[in-house]
């Protein structure tokens, strides 16, 4: 996913006619992996949760994750449909702004994961 979405910042920044032409399909391929990642990720933590000892130490981390998940996916929602590629080609600039917000959230979003999360949910009993 971060490849990807380096791969629409470098796109915008770059501005050739080649450039913005292939944007819409890094864009829409893009929104089909975030979509996919979350659905096989969603299904993995919840089924987790649902065997899981429940704590209330858990039970926070689990609905972090989810309501962050959702905050940040409607968000891209919300960047894709307020810029068409039209008004991306007429506002690189205002376009990267909004983006690359989005990514730097991703981004912290999977340290978070990786070094928060996932360890706290997915470690074997006894072995924290």
């Amino acid at each position: 996913m971060l490849a990807q979405a380096d791969a629409i910042v470098r796109a915008v920044m770059a501005g050739t006619d080649t450039a913005l032409r292939d944007l819409p399909a890094l864009r829409l391929g893009f929104s089909r992996l975030v979509n996919s990642h979350c659905s096989v990720e969603i299904r993995l933590v919840n089924a987790r949760a649902a065997e899981m000892e429940k704590d209330a130490d858990k039970i926070k981390l689990l609905r972090r994750f989810h309501d962050e998940l959702l905050m940040w996916r409607g968000d891209l929602m919300d960047c894709n449909a307020n810029w068409p590629q039209r008004r991306v080609a007429d506002d690189r600039a205002g376009f990267l702004a909004a983006f690359r917000g989005l990514n730097d959230r991703l981004k912290a979003r999977l340290r978070w994961e990786e070094q928060v999360f996932y360890p706290a949910i997915f470690a074997t009993p006894g072995k924290r």
